[in-house]
């Protein structure tokens, strides 16, 4: 497939700025379209939240075996990219850390923390949920790409994604029995196809909330959260909840760390009990913070520990 056939999902004039910024010789293995997007962004100081509108305009997400190309529509008038020839990203996959990702119904996005040359990066990309499945099959290229391992034999959310995520379902579901099926589906959601799930660890909604904010002013609260090992990562899936015209609607943050880049975890008891999951690459370290109650925490440091102490098969 030539570069051309696999940009096809893209407008012309992002095909034509992303033909701009590739290398002589590089290989784009799958290119997608986001939508121009409206979001807002919410501060908070005590129980008071307001919100700014916030524009994102129409990008193309290219992947290459070396690297993620995100590039602008110049026919956006609120792109702030035109200094750049409309280069919004460039991130080269030998430098990623690890994978955040957001899901929930028209608000998704991926994030890549990467070692940066000054030190930690983060890249993130915005899309809706008609994408959803586009973004998780880049996903799952890039953590093969990163570790060295053999690439999916698929690049899109076509039939042989769909058929070889089939052909795991039913392992999923034995390995994950005993949690609920909201999040049994969350934890499917973000895994690969032949993933082996080893472990995993429930832990309920930890209520942070103050004594004065016990009292109607609204209580604060940590999401049930899923932690879950498998042979190539540790993955971190939490539930967000909204209500949006009155109905409540469930999405899911996500934290996907490949076991090549973790590094260490410990229990941190400061204002809350949590534990710490160290990340390391090219000499930069980030930290995962995992809320839980006191109980949870030999349980959660023996899910994570194995890792660091032998190799998975």
């Amino acid at each position: 497939m030539t570069n051309e056939e696999a940009m096809s999902y893209l407008t012309a004039s992002l095909r034509e700025v992303a033909l701009l910024h590739l290398q002589p010789g590089e290989t784009v293995l799958t290119a997608i379209y986001t939508h121009p997007t409206d979001a807002q962004t919410s501060n908070k100081w005590l129980w008071f939240t307001w919100y700014k509108p916030v524009h994102h305009p129409a990008r193309a997400f290219i992947l290459t075996p070396q690297r993620v190309l995100v590039v602008e529509d110049p026919t956006d008038p609120t792109v702030s990219t035109a200094e750049r020839q409309y280069l919004f990203a460039s991130c080269p996959l030998d430098h990623i850390i690890f994978f955040e990702m957001r899901s929930h119904l028209l608000d998704c996005a991926l994030t890549l923390v990467m070692a940066g040359p000054t030190g930690l990066e983060r890249a993130t990309i915005d899309y809706n949920g008609v994408a959803e499945h586009a973004f998780l099959a880049a996903v799952a290229c890039m953590r093969a790409l990163i570790v060295g391992r053999p690439l999916p034999p698929y690049t899109r959310p076509d039939a042989t994604y769909t058929r070889e995520r089939s052909n795991s379902i039913s392992d999923w579901h034995v390995a994950l029995t005993g949690l609920q099926l909201r999040q049994e589906n969350a934890v499917i959601h973000y895994l690969v196809a032949g993933e082996q799930v080893r472990e995993w660890l429930s832990v309920p909604v930890i209520d942070e909330s103050v004594w004065w904010q016990r009292f109607s002013i609204g209580a604060h609260e940590q999401p049930p959260t899923v932690v879950v090992r498998t042979d190539r990562q540790i993955l971190l899936v939490k539930e967000v909840k909204r209500v949006i015209r009155g109905q409540t609607s469930y999405g899911t943050e996500a934290w996907l760390m490949p076991l090549e880049r973790l590094q260490g975890a410990r229990a941190v008891l400061d204002q809350r009990n949590e534990v710490w999951l160290t990340l390391k690459h090219m000499g930069v370290t980030d930290v995962v913070r995992l809320p839980l109650p006191t109980e949870l925490t030999e349980r959660a440091l023996a899910l994570v520990t194995p890792p660091l102490l032998r190799s998975e098969p």
